[in-house]
């Protein structure tokens, strides 16, 4: 389930349930409307996959938090099996403690999309395949980098 938020400058933060009001994924917030739009959908938690560089991160702060910054397509072979666990392990820590959790990198196609496969596969005990098949049916413009979903395959399956 797709959701656009319009924010008042015109430009919508476009995001996609993946287990309604449990978890949602999309691109970075980047204005206070965006931060509202969140607020409104009963977002209470968010993980970001950003570096600080990437631009501003302004989360509501009684939300719970966590950025934890992952290499994209600008630096593909940094990304490392150790890196990944970790992210996913901090995910998914946001994703017990209860309120929704939002998922989120730059664009919302490579980082975000990647962490809530490995997510789904160990909050679910999803195989690989299945976790991907629905990211990829439930948020459309997912497109993890290969050598990165290789590692997480491998990550998953040791």
């Amino acid at each position: 389930m797709r959701l656009g938020q319009s924010s008042g400058s015109g430009s919508k933060l476009s995001i996609s349930w993946l287990r309604t009001r449990r978890l949602a994924i999309g691109p970075m917030p980047q204005s206070p409307d965006h931060w509202l739009a969140l607020q409104q959908q009963g977002v209470q938690s968010i993980f970001c996959c950003c570096d600080v560089e990437e631009g501003p991160w302004m989360p509501p702060q009684e939300w719970s938090q966590r950025r934890f910054p992952l290499p994209d397509h600008r630096r593909p072979d940094e990304m490392t099996s150790a890196m990944l666990d970790q992210a996913i392990n901090a995910a998914l820590d946001l994703y017990r403690v209860g309120p929704p959790l939002y998922l989120h990198c730059w664009a919302g196609m490579e980082r975000s999309p990647l962490v809530a496969i490995g997510l789904l596969c160990r909050a679910e005990s999803l195989n690989f395949f299945e976790a991907l098949a629905q990211v990829r049916t439930q948020h459309s413009i997912a497109k993890p980098l290969i050598p990165h979903l290789l590692i997480l395959e491998s990550l998953l399956a040791g």
